[in-house]
This record gives structure tokens, sequence and C-alpha cells, in this order.
């Protein structure tokens, strides 16, 4: 359960919500194993993999859900197979050659026909409310499954979550590179990628190397910009901010994983929330102190008011 990906939204509008509350809301839309003829099933599961357990998880005022994604596999090279097989059918039995539109056609029904026997693959996507700054902090840095999550909490929970209005990235993180100059609470790791902005096929990876190096240095004089930087916030967390935002190859350090299990947790649903815990308030003063220096207003606006009861 411990992020790995993280992504941060704003809520906008005030949402009260007790447990029962948050969890008859999640109900109508609770995940449903797909149909044998249905591609995709999306739903509402319970953050604690036990039988029984509620669809959200409450520990130091943050709510935490998770969304499950079924998916068919069906390869490409499987129906690739099954359609020319069918074509050569058709051709030798009526003596004609099948067109685009027919093969379109066919290629639907063969896929219909699949379906049932195609094994099913299982994504599991947390999420929490951070009821203390009024976030939603997603773990996740796929597009595609974070708008998954976002458009079924939307239908749930409230329509009201925006992106935080940032300044460019790039230019305060290459400043940072540039003058070794940077907030004291972050330290620069030893990776980077590096783009020139005007071809953007210009790409420099940096692995394992000392960034403030000479070589390294030359690019970013000759205009090359910071589009991922490694960081590490107060020998907590190490991650890499990449220039939307996003934070990837987030790892917390030995200590604060050592927090939990200082705290002995017996059960599975004892370790979930001591787990739970020790993450949330982790990360919620690294984004607080990156939001201090990249969201366009001074302060994060108090516009929100969602409460536990």
């Amino acid at each position: 359960m411990w992020f790995k990906q993280v992504q941060v939204f704003r809520l906008m509008d005030a949402v009260r919500l007790s447990i029962e509350q948050a969890i008859e809301k999640l109900e109508p839309l609770a995940f449903m194993s797909c149909l044998p003829s249905m591609p995709f099933s999306m739903g509402w599961v319970s953050p604690v993999d036990e039988d029984g357990a509620p669809l959200v998880r409450v520990v130091n005022g943050c709510i935490m859900f998770c969304l499950q994604i079924e998916e068919k596999i069906l390869p490409a090279a499987v129906i690739r197979q099954e359609l020319m097989d069918k074509i050569k059918q058709i051709e030798a039995a009526e003596g004609r050659k099948v067109y685009q539109k027919q093969k379109l056609s066919l290629k639907d029904e063969i896929t219909m026909t699949l379906l049932p026997r195609a094994f099913s693959k299982f994504t599991r996507l947390y999420a929490y409310i951070d009821t203390r700054n009024q976030w939603l902090v997603v773990g996740s840095a796929n597009e595609k499954k974070t708008e998954q999550f976002l458009s079924l909490f939307r239908k749930s929970i409230t329509e009201s979550v925006y992106p935080f209005e940032l300044n460019k990235l790039s230019p305060v993180t290459t400043y940072w590179l540039k003058q070794q100059n940077y907030p004291t609470s972050f330290s620069i790791e030893k990776s980077c990628m590096l783009a020139d902005p005007d071809q953007q096929n210009r790409v420099v990876r940096c692995q394992q190397q000392d960034l403030f190096a000479h070589a390294i240095q030359a690019f970013i004089k000759d205009g090359y910009e910071v589009k991922q930087l490694a960081l590490c916030w107060q020998d907590l967390i190490k991650f890499v901010l990449v220039d939307n935002f996003s934070l990837q190859s987030v790892r917390f350090e030995d200590q604060v994983i050592a927090q939990s299990n200082e705290m002995e947790p017996e059960t599975r649903q004892q370790q979930f929330d001591a787990d739970f815990l020790i993450m949330t308030d982790t990360l919620g003063g690294l984004l607080k102190d990156l939001l201090q220096v990249f969201v366009k207003s001074a302060k994060v606006e108090e516009k929100v008011a969602i409460e536990v009861a």
C-alpha cells in the first residue's frame, strides 16, 4: 500500500462525510466482475484485502479509497490469427475477396467470441482524501489510470476535484541544479532528465551521476532544461519530480518504515492502519513543501472543509 507514485489534486467544494456516508456513496459503484461478454469493469473495493472489510478506511483524518479495475487480456496476435483463418475460409468457400469493411466486422465478432475465454488482469489503485489539507492524493502517475479513478470519484463523492494551479516546474528545478540553490528540506540525488526546449527529441538521461559535475552543467549552460529530477526530502523520502508535478519512483527510507513496525501491529487491518498513518503523515510534509514552492498562490487556499465524523 506504500505509494510508489503520487499525484495530488485539490478539493474545491465543502464535503462533509461520516464513514457511513462515504460507504453509502461508494456502494452503488462497488466493483462487480466482468460479465463473459464484457472487456472491462471497474468499481470500489475495500482498501484492506480482507473479506467483509468496509469500502473506506479512516486514519488520523485521512480517508482511503481503492479502485479495482478488471481488464480482459486478448493478445492481438491471437485475434489476428483467428481473423486470417476466417478470411481464408470465406474466400475459399465463396470464391471472393474479403474487403476491409467486412474484415472489421469479422474482427469484432471474433473478439466477442474469444472474450469469455480470455484471462482477466486486475489492477488496484489507491488514493486518499487528506482532510487536514483538503487534498486528494492518488497513488499513480499513469494518466489513463488516474483519469479512470477521478471519473469514478467524481460520480461517487464530488465533482469538484481540480489540479493545482502551478508555476512551471522546469525553470525552477533547472535553477536549483544550475545555481546549487534549493530549499534546505530537499537534497538533489544522482539522476535527472534534461531536454532541449527547442528540440524535444534531444534528451539527456543521467543515472548515478554527480549532477553538479562540469559535463552535466555544460548541458544546462547550452539551454537544456530539467524535465525530471531525483530528490530526497528530509532524508525520509526519495522520489523523482516530473515536470507535470507527479512524483515517480517514490521510496520511503528505512527509518520511516520502521516507525510502522514499531507500532507492533498484530492483524492485517492493524498493519494497514499503521502503514497508512506513517505514509500519509510523511507524504503530507513533503507535499506541503513542494506546493509552497510551485503553487501559484502564496499558500494553498482553504476553500474546502472536509470532516470525518
